[in-house]
Formats: C-alpha cells, structure tokens, sequence
C-alpha cells in the first residue's frame, strides 16, 4: 500500500494582486478574525471545501482533519526528506476515516493531512497550538509542514499542505473527517510584549485578578519574559481542586456530549492534612489561582515552564484569543477565567501545593482588534471557566 499522501489541495482560482494587496496591507502583530476572512478570500488560506464561519477564532483558525491518515512507527519531523519519503519510510499503513469515524489507540502515533493548506507571503508566519478541548482529553497534538524541522511553526512565506500528529495518551478517541484538534494563528513582524509592556498594560488594565477580585498589578506578580502563575489547590475540606485520568479502554467519540465525567476521571479532593502528589505519567487537570482576562488588543499563548521547578508538563494546549475572561460592562470578578492547566508528571512523585508556580503566560500584540472577541457570540466553551473538563463531559 503506498504511504506518499495525496497531492495537496489545488489553490482556488485567485489574482496574485489580491493576494499582494492583502499582504501589503498586512499590519505587525498577531493578526486577527477579519484578516483571516480577507486571507481565506484572497487564497492566502486554502481548501478543498469550504471554510466554515466557525472555524475562525478572534486570533485563529481551526484546522480540519481530513479523511487521509497514517498510522506512523514514531513521531517524526521531514526535514529535508520531506513528508513523502518519510511516511515511505516510517507509515506503517495509511487508512481513510469511515463516515462512521474511526478509533485512534492510546498512546500510538498517527498523522492526517488538514482540510486547510497555506500560500503565505513573505513576511507572514503562522503557530499552531492544541485546542483547549484536545489538550484537556490528554491529546497531544502537533502541526507538521511538509519539510518541517519544528513541530507547530509554521515558516514564513511558507506554501503547502499542513499535517496534523495526533497521540492519544489517556483514552482512546473516535475522530471524523472535519474534526478541529488544532488552531493556528498568523503573525507578521515581532509582536510578542517584553517585560517593560507587559508591567504597562498591567498598569493600565486589570488583566490578572486573585480569587477574591482584586486586581494584581506587576509588583505582586513574578515577571521574566512573560508572567508565572500558579496552581489553585485550597478549598473547603473536601472540594474538589482537580481530576485525574482513569486508565480506561473505552473510546471517547468527540462528536459526543454530556459523557459521565465519573466514568473517565478520578476527582482529587482538597484536605488540609493531606498534600496533592502528582503519581509518575498520570494526567490531571487543576485550575490557576490568579483569574486572566484579556482586553481586545492583547492574546496570549502558555509556555514551558521552568524545569528546574520539576519535571511536571504543565499544559498541552495554550493559546488564549483575545477576550478570554474579558467583557467592558461586568465588573472583572464576574468575567476574570482561570485557565486550566493539564498536567503530566514524568519519572518520580512530586509534591505541589497552593500557591506553586506552574506556568507561564506571554503576551502578544494584535495588529488590530479582532471584529469577534472570545465569549462574545461565539458558543465559546470555557470563558469564566474556573476548573473545568473538556466539553464532552457533563
């Protein structure tokens, strides 16, 4: 059976002047709804069928699997050789996704080839990140190009098709053809705010608030390339502070919703006496302490943390569009989300509490205010969120 993948999608009749105009016309930042609308359009993104309104977030684009997928030997990057030669060398077998869906295996590897495929101008970028609900099933997702030597960086000028890897680690899960695990965002020019901007627009704007509503300004948060918050564990005896993925074989479907959360997830419960203590390659899902809320002219993206802090993952997925916790009329109390970190521990036991630093935000400029903002109008799932699973479940 052959490995090499279908050709990529055919561009869309498109004048090369609308494509420049709009590149011309392209401001530095992450860019936002209505340049993706324009970019669609214009050919800039490309597909085999229609792009869905839904698809496309205030600072990003959900991306499509298509039917074509490869069961892989490992992870891989193509590099030089390029995606053809190394699903030659490294796809166990290729497969089309039945109407029906079909089951992806715990902890196997497997790679599909998006809907959506790119014509980028020079001097535009793109980064793709997991989607909140991916990550929050344990899910690991990552963007491939076709001779990509970085997973989910997106070169500039790039043109071609976009792969998608996709690991199921805790649950096996059922996927269709048009199934979003993935989001990816375009960037021209620097964007990313340094350490001077961020103390500024915390000055400016009550972008970080703790669980009582009062605003944190930058001398009562740590700062260094970005902002480190920390993980929500205290409570009334016996609240529930997290969860923690049940070794199970059965499939979650995607495409289904209300699931019973007690027949995928432990709940780890917050008493005084006794201390939270991460078990080796266990998944679980807490909640930051300190509330986020991010104005229009501002989205954000969850780094890797320190490791020296332990070899705890702290997130999967981790980009945040902006108006995440935000909205003008309400006062931040009532809009601030907590973001919710999905946490896998590596090699020993290891102790975290209240208060523990886990993570860290950067912060990125638009190039102008998106014309849809999170939460707003959107069906958006997790928007003043405190601990919270991913949408299948109840």
């Amino acid at each position: 059976m052959t490995m090499a993948p279908h050709d990529p999608p055919a561009p869309r009749p498109v004048a090369s002047s609308r494509t420049n105009a709009l590149a011309d016309t392209t401001r530095p930042g992450i860019q936002p709804s209505q340049w993706i609308e324009a970019a669609i359009r214009a050919g800039i993104v490309r597909s085999e069928s229609d792009i869905a309104s839904s698809q496309i977030q205030p600072n990003s684009l959900d991306l499509r699997l298509s039917s074509r997928g490869w069961r892989l030997q490992c992870s891989m990057l193509p590099g030089e050789e390029g995606i053809e030669r190394k699903l030659e060398r490294f796809g166990w077998h290729s497969f089309d996704v039945p109407a029906d869906g079909t089951v992806l295996e715990r902890n196997a590897v497997y790679l599909f080839r998006c809907d959506e495929s790119l014509a980028l101008p020079e001097g535009l970028s793109a980064r793709a990140n997991p989607k909140s609900s991916t990550g929050r099933l344990d899910v690991f997702t990552r963007l491939v190009t076709e001779h990509g030597v970085a997973f989910d960086d997106v070169p500039d000028g790039y043109r071609g098709a976009l792969y998608v890897e996709v690991v199921a680690r805790s649950f096996p899960i059922v996927v269709r053809k048009g199934d979003t695990l993935s989001q990816v965002r375009f960037q021209c020019g620097p964007s990313q705010l340094d350490d001077a901007d961020l103390r500024a627009e915390l000055e400016q704007e009550p972008m970080v608030i703790d669980r009582a509503g009062r605003p944190l300004d930058a001398k009562s948060l740590r700062l260094g390339q970005g902002l480190f918050l920390s993980v929500h564990l205290r409570g009334a005896q016996g609240d529930i502070v997290g969860y923690r993925a049940r070794k199970t074989a059965r499939p979650i479907d995607l495409a289904v919703r209300d699931l019973p959360r007690e027949r995928f997830w432990e709940r780890v419960a917050w008493t005084k006496d006794e201390p939270v203590i991460l078990e080796p390659d266990e998944f679980y899902i807490f909640a930051s302490r300190e509330l986020v809320r991010l104005p229009p002219h501002l989205c954000a993206e969850m780094v890797p943390f320190d490791a020296g802090s332990g070899e705890v993952r702290t997130h999967y997925a981790g980009f945040f569009d902006s108006g995440f916790g935000w909205a003008p009329a309400k006062p931040p109390s009532e809009t601030a989300a907590a973001v919710v970190l999905e946490i896998r521990n590596h090699d020993v036991p290891f102790l975290i509490e209240d208060g523990h630093p886990l993570f860290r935000l950067v912060f990125f400029r638009n190039s102008e205010r998106p014309s849809k903002l999170y939460g707003q109008g959107m069906g958006s799932n997790y928007q003043t969120q405190r601990l919270k699973l991913a949408k299948q479940f109840k």
